[in-house]
């Protein structure tokens, strides 16, 4: 006689399964017609009620915090460098900022989108602006450049690649800028196909260095093991990086060594190295007219390799700089010396910091060690580059299933009051891209939009998200170079 007894319980635990599967599902979903009730087998796992009201708690002393800088900044906005105390409360103390207004915002509603965004003006030291702007009416004759660092929420060169669209639309420019020997999102770049071949051995800030390699501005460095090559390719995605003219290579630890490139389907030439030893060096070849494609070959363990810049003319140039998992303080394990020689050929007038969401596990653990790290990174950047402009965009809004609903995790709120510490503290200007994207409980809306605006996961923009903040962005500083001028 068959044995049937194990089949209820393999029922049960398909049961199971099936009902965690469910739970998964996006609410207001249909099936033929029938709207599907969210079922959720965990919710007795999940914050509770109470819960709930402790996150609307922190909440509100973020609201709190921006309540008081608008009214202080409204009670002295004649004085340009305000400076002021609030009581023993401690939420907010001797901040630095500038303008009243600067808080303020306007609601706005994309016409094409259903999203709703709020106008944000560039807070915190604007003047410091100045260098960068000053630089950009000389960008018809000169090359402009913009250092782009962040998390993965840059990676794949998404929101700098339709930043840098605008900027060399309206002050020219051509040409993606930096790119690395190879990366991990080199497989979803839509501004530049890059391809390798397997044979690098690299160390970068987002993985290890066991052998403590010199990384470099991108905080990468890559050393061919044998006869290696990367080839670089436009896409027709953005209309300003379909071509380019000049390369520049940036290298070290090298004795004469020669390279061979080519251009599309041209004959390959030679490029001489100089001798470089421990100083970071940059060779320059180009194109006889814009080119689409290049390919380098290397000898094997020939030297120390960062990345190329591809690029066509004057203008402005915005270099992205993702660094996957990192929450920003570890761009102080680059060398000094080595960002000092990487400016000599890479002037940034502006440099862009898009951190925070790696920083959650820290900033409930040690806030002030956050904020110090933090500033000791900005710091460390200002020595190599002393004349450059800094702004600080703030983190965006991350949501997770909390009592059955999409909610504002709300460390974010600890994170963004942290934020403007280090702004202060750093004496840089800040753009609150989580106030511009809608505040409290904004990034379920962006997934939910249609179309979507930001992934399944609550916590990345889509290339349509990432469009919409870039305008968003650029306005901002359009805005703030106004007042600068």
């Amino acid at each position: 006689m068959e044995n049937k007894i194990k089949q209820p319980v393999k029922l049960i635990l398909l049961t199971i399964v099936f009902a965690y599967m469910w739970s998964f599902l996006p609410e207001d979903q249909e099936l033929f017609g029938i709207k599907l009730r969210h079922v959720d087998i965990l919710k007795d796992l999940k914050p509770s009620a109470q819960n709930i009201e402790q996150d609307d708690q922190i909440y509100e002393e973020y609201e709190d915090y921006l309540k008081e800088y608008q009214e202080m900044m409204e009670e002295d906005s004649s004085d340009q460098s305000s400076n002021f105390k609030l009581g023993s409360s401690g939420r907010l103390a001797s901040f630095n900022f500038l303008n009243t207004a600067d808080l303020l915002s306007k609601g706005l509603v994309n016409s094409r989108k259903q999203v709703e965004t709020k106008e944000q003006k560039i807070t915190g030291n604007i003047h410091q602006l100045k260098t960068f702007f000053d630089a950009l009416k000389k960008s018809k004759s000169q090359v402009v450049r913009i250092a782009h660092f962040g998390d993965s929420g840059i990676e794949g060169d998404l929101m700098t690649a339709d930043f840098r669209e605008r900027f060399q639309e309206k002050f020219g420019g051509m040409g993606v800028g930096w790119v690395s020997i190879t990366k991990p999102d080199a497989s979803f770049r839509m501004s530049t196909k890059m391809t390798a071949s397997s044979n690098w051995e690299s160390a970068a800030l987002y993985s290890s260095n066991p052998k403590n390699y010199p990384l470099g501005i991108s905080g990468e460095i890559y050393i061919p093991q044998s006869s290696a090559w990367v080839q670089y390719e436009t896409t027709r995605y953005y209309p300003h990086t379909r071509n380019f003219k000049t390369v520049r290579l940036f290298y070290s630890h090298t004795d004469r060594t020669e390279l061979r490139y080519s251009f599309d389907r041209s004959k390959a030439k030679t490029a001489k190295l100089k001798k470089s030893g421990e100083r970071v060096k940059m060779v320059e070849f180009s194109a006889p007219k814009p080119a689409r494609k290049l390919k380098v070959e290397f000898p094997g363990n020939s030297g120390y390799y960062y990345g190329l810049t591809l690029e066509n003319g004057p203008g402005v140039y915005i270099d992205n700089f993702p660094l996957r998992g990192n929450s920003g303080v570890d761009l102080n394990q680059i060398p000094t010396a080595v960002l000092k020689d990487f400016s000599k050929y890479l002037d940034y007038k502006l440099i862009i910091l898009e951190f925070g969401l790696n920083a959650i596990g820290m900033i409930k653990r040690n806030y002030k060690w956050y904020v110090r790290e933090m500033v000791n990174v900005i710091n460390h950047l200002k020595k190599a580059y002393p004349n450059a402009s800094f702004l600080m965009i703030g983190v965006h809004d991350k949501s997770s299933r909390r009592n059955g609903k999409f909610m504002s995790d709300p460390a974010i709120y600890k994170l963004l009051k942290a934020q403007l510490e280090i702004v202060k503290e750093a004496d840089i200007a800040y753009w609150n891209l989580f106030e511009a994207m809608g505040g409290k409980n904004s990034m379920h809306k962006w997934v939910k939009n249609n179309p979507p605006l930001a992934s399944h996961d609550h916590l990345h923009f889509n290339l349509q998200g990432a469009k919409i903040v870039s305008k968003m962005l650029m306005k901002a500083l359009m805005d703030v170079r106004k007042r600068v001028r």
